[in-house]
């Protein structure tokens, strides 16, 4: 797998490749169009000094011969002339080319209007070169005999061909060494660069499971790490909240499971030892504590589907007037034994839901509401638009409790006196709730009333 430091040393080389390719091609574009204008412009200004230096004298058509040395179209020179007719005749050349015997070929057509044009073409002996052309007037043609000629300047641009070759070799040239020299040069800035990165690499792989209290320093890094560090920290903190509740669970749940198994070994060891003990009333206790037991299993197994999501799910019609009337019964005897009064305001709308996760939802809520209200208090129950409420009094309670209160085998009495409440049924609630696409949250009002509301999806 290719590393991070790698796969920015080759976006980055390929980035300041490419940046460096097209600055070196806009180099040369930009050098050689100027080259070309000056190039063209001294071309220009030639052409127009041997039009201002030709003249009739005594009838006679001349050029200074000292413009065309200082120009360099005298013999031996670089650049070459011819004075045409429009008929395509010669009518003068340049001493550079009547001693070097070199023809303008038919680059020297005659212009169509009076307006200079510039072209690049090739001298008789082919090599290249830029023409200008342009018709013209002598002065002083007062008889109008020489009102057809037109100029073909030539100037080889061998020359200029070297100065752009030397200018590509030297960018090339250029550009090759600073891609060689970019890839350890990124290579070695990334590695400084990254080092934060590698720090708060190996500061994570030092944490272990049994220091998870440990947290990452982010004051030193970069801004750009911080963002990264806190989201690490938090993941820490709810990881080592998670293991401290796992911890607690697997006290609470051998508390629970031990109590029970301790109780009915004691009923079987007294039954061995005295077989007249053994009576009903003795053998009914042990049924008593078994079914306690199978109890707590049956709700240890149900949240434990419901974690893995493979608790089953019916989907039916569910009358809520009955239902909530029928797990009311279940919780009569005991809220008549402690005096618990109940205020219910029920939609008869019928609800569309899981029939037995839905009675799991309303036994849990108001068993619990019946055994942990004070006595000869009040319970309210409301539902409606798919939304239950249940409050009690709750004067033991305090803010901080709600963030266990759907922790599983929490009790607000730490030394889990009580036998028969194991802890378990808001967290079943809430894993209830879960599994019908709802959820379930708890509030503690500033007079201690305790609401605890489940708002299940519309199915």
């Amino acid at each position: 797998m290719i590393s991070i430091r790698w796969r920015l040393t080759i976006l980055l080389c390929l980035a300041m490749g490419a940046l460096l390719v097209a600055t070196g091609v806009g180099v040369f574009v930009g050098m050689r169009h100027v080259l070309r204008e000056q190039f063209d412009a001294t071309l220009t200004a030639k052409a127009t000094a041997l039009i201002t230096a030709s003249e009739i004298d005594d009838g006679d058509f001349e050029i200074d011969m000292t413009v065309q040395d200082f120009a360099g179209f005298g013999a031996g020179g670089g650049d070459y002339f011819e004075i045409r007719r429009m008929n395509g005749t010669v009518f003068q050349r340049s001493p550079s080319l009547q001693s070097a015997s070199i023809q303008i070929g038919k680059s020297g057509k005659p212009p169509q209007n009076d307006e200079a044009r510039i072209r690049e073409a090739k001298l008789g002996d082919e090599r290249p070169a830029r023409f200008y052309i342009q018709r013209f007037y002598p002065k002083d043609d007062k008889k109008g005999r020489f009102q057809d000629l037109y100029l073909v300047v030539a100037s080889p641009i061998r020359g200029l061909q070297i100065q752009l070759a030397l200018l590509a070799t030297v960018l090339a040239v250029a550009g090759g060494l600073a891609l060689l020299l970019m890839v350890p040069v990124i290579r070695i800035g990334l590695g400084r660069g990254l080092k934060p990165l590698d720090k708060l690499s190996a500061e994570v792989q030092s944490i272990r499971p049994e220091s998870l209290h440990q947290r990452l320093e982010t004051g030193r890094l970069p801004a750009e790490l911080v963002p990264v560090a806190a989201s690490l920290n938090d993941w820490l903190a709810r990881l080592e909240a998670s293991f401290d509740r796992e911890r607690r669970f697997s006290s609470h749940a051998a508390h629970e499971l031990r109590t029970p198994l301790a109780e009915i070994k004691s009923m079987a060891e007294l039954g061995a030892m005295w077989p007249e003990e053994a009576t009903p009333e003795r053998c009914g206790e042990i049924v008593t504590v078994a079914n306690e037991l199978e109890a707590l299993l049956d709700k240890l197994a149900l949240l434990a589907r419901a974690d893995a999501g493979r608790q089953p799910l019916a989907i039916e019609e569910v009358d809520p007037v009955a239902t909530i009337a029928t797990a009311l019964g279940r919780v009569e005897a005991k809220a008549t034994a402690r005096k618990i009064r109940f205020d219910t305001q029920v939609d008869d709308k019928p609800l569309r839901t899981d029939p037995v996760l839905w009675g799991t939802i309303l036994q849990n809520l108001l068993g619990n509401a019946v055994s942990h209200a004070p006595e000869g208090s009040e319970v309210r129950l409301e539902y409606g638009s798919g939304v239950l409420a249940i409050s009690n009094d709750a004067p033991e309670l305090e803010r901080e409790d709600l963030e266990r209160l759907f922790e599983r085998f929490w009790r607000k009495d730490e030394s889990h006196s009580g036998y028969g409440h194991s802890g378990l049924g808001m967290s079943i609630v809430k894993a209830c709730s879960g599994l019908l696409g709802g959820k379930c949250t708890a509030t503690l009002s500033e007079e201690g009333v305790l609401r605890i509301e489940v708002i299940l999806a519309d199915r």
